[in-house]
């Protein structure tokens, strides 16, 4: 390399070493390149700072096309003592590559750099904005007095609305007087059950009763609790609400045409409306079904009571329809069945209405079906099936109505002592349910069988009736 440099000359030759030219020219291109240093440096602190600089890094390529302009002045004082001239024409080539891609971008950057906004424009659109704010305070005037206009409508419009929740409230306190008045003839009722089995004396036929009426009981309960769920859950706190927000709002004319919620009033008090009439059928309807279980309370009691007289049953014999008696009997368990996500089939022949003693055949299938319901409840599993059909066989003059569950079977041993007065396989069992069923199926001329595979594979139980066609 020293002999490369040594076919050159250094560039103070050319000036011949003389002190005043040569301090010329170094000092001229020191301040050049001092310069040309404090330029870019300038240009990046710029860049940095302004985070919304349009083009920043065009003022970076900048810098750098100045930074090597800056570096030929330095190479231009270090050859005039060593004839680097190869690499001083390297730093010319980069330096030729920097300014001939600034002047590359520049050109075609030049048209969006023009069509920036300037400050007229900026004048123009806050002009614009004041503009819009002066109609703004115009419609707010504007909306101020159509609000002292519709001030009287709105008053009269609270007015009716607060007759009408007084109206409510008068129809919400007859429904509750009603559940408590039949919540009165339930207590009755059970008073009088526990009275008969006393008076009765026979133990066997007092713990049949209880246990009769405890299934009844079940859905006179679920009925009540639905009551009570429905009244709890009344809509009617709602009306209050609305007027609340009529009364609470500043702006009525403001809340009713640009307020979202506002603008929802009167159509949410349309369906308020509705709901409540709905709420007050649906309470009427429940108070009806809890009629019927009281009616059958009544019944389960007076049967007990004639189980001596001659010719009770014959007396206790009307003709119906068996669906029928199936819808009462899931009726009353209804609430259990859907608690524990139990599905019912229902396989019912169209059979015409036939002479059966109405209220034993009910609290049959009512006990067969709240014994399914627990089978299937300790067999852990959701989802499961529970059958009920019912079919003639006119060649053996039997009615039959049959209860097949999917829930933890019987063993063969139990079979056979199933239906025993005490005898259960239920840990909170009392062995009282079956053993009054089968009596009842006696009683009525009639046969009651189970029958199941063993543990696990579910058990089906069977009535049989003798068939008689009603005239």
């Amino acid at each position: 390399m020293e002999q490369t440099l040594a076919q050159y000359l250094p560039h103070g030759y050319c000036l011949s070493w003389q002190p005043r030219l040569m301090l010329m020219h170094v000092g001229s291109d020191a301040l050049t390149a001092l310069s040309y240093a404090t330029i870019p440096v300038s240009l990046g602190l710029l860049v940095h700072r302004r985070k919304d600089l349009q083009f920043g890094w065009v003022f970076l390529l900048f810098g750098v096309f100045i930074l090597a302009c800056g570096a030929t002045h330095v190479m231009s004082i270090w050859t005039l003592w060593h004839p680097d001239y190869a690499l001083a024409g390297w730093i010319k080539v980069l330096t030729a590559a920097a300014s001939v891609a600034t002047a590359a971008v520049l050109v075609p950057l030049v048209p969006k750099a023009v069509a920036l906004p300037g400050p007229a424009q900026w004048e123009a659109v806050h002009a614009d904005l004041q503009a819009q704010i002066a109609e703004r305070s115009r419609i707010e005037q504007e909306v101020r007095r159509l609000n002292d206009e519709l001030e009287i409508r709105v008053q009269a419009r609270t007015a009716e609305l607060e007759q009408a929740n007084h109206r409510l409230e008068a129809l919400h306190a007859d429904l509750e007087e009603r559940v408590r008045e039949r919540t009165r003839e339930l207590e009755q009722a059970q008073a009088a059950l526990v009275d008969s089995a006393r008076l009765a004396g026979m133990a066997e036929v007092a713990t049949n009763v209880l246990h009769n009426v405890g299934n009844v009981l079940n859905s006179v309960n679920i009925a009540a609790g639905v009551i009570g769920q429905q009244v709890r859950g009344s809509r009617l706190p709602g009306l209050g609400k609305a007027v609340q927000m009529l009364r609470g709002s500043d702006d009525l004319v403001h809340l009713l045409t640009a307020d979202a919620r506002g603008r929802q009033l009167p159509e949410y008090l349309e369906r308020l409306h509705g709901q409540l009439q709905q709420e007050q059928t649906q309470l009427l309807d429940e108070l009806g079904q809890m009629g019927k279980s009281i009616d059958h309370l009544k019944d389960i009691v007076a049967t007990q009571q004639a189980y001596a007289t001659p010719g009770a049953q014959a007396r206790q014999r009307v003709a119906i329809a068996p669906a029928e008696l199936v819808d009462d009997a899931l009726r009353m368990q209804a609430g259990a069945l859907t608690r524990h996500h139990i599905d019912v089939r229902r396989e019912i022949a169209e059979l015409p209405p036939v002479p059966v003693d109405r209220h034993r055949v009910l609290q049959i299938l009512v006990n067969l079906i709240s014994n399914a319901k627990q089978a299937m409840e300790a067999d852990g599993a959701q989802g499961r099936q529970l059958t009920i059909r019912v079919w003639a066989e006119p060649a053996e003059g039997q009615l039959k109505l049959s209860v097949s569950d999917e829930g933890d079977g019987i063993a063969a041993e139990d079979l056979e002592r199933i239906f025993a007065h005490g005898y259960t396989t239920r840990a909170r069992g009392h062995g009282f349910g079956l053993h009054s069923c089968i009596l009842a199926a006696h009683e009525m001329g009639g046969r009651l069988m189970a029958e199941s595979a063993g543990p696990g594979h579910g058990a089906c139980f069977t009535l049989s009736l003798p068939l008689e066609t009603s005239a």
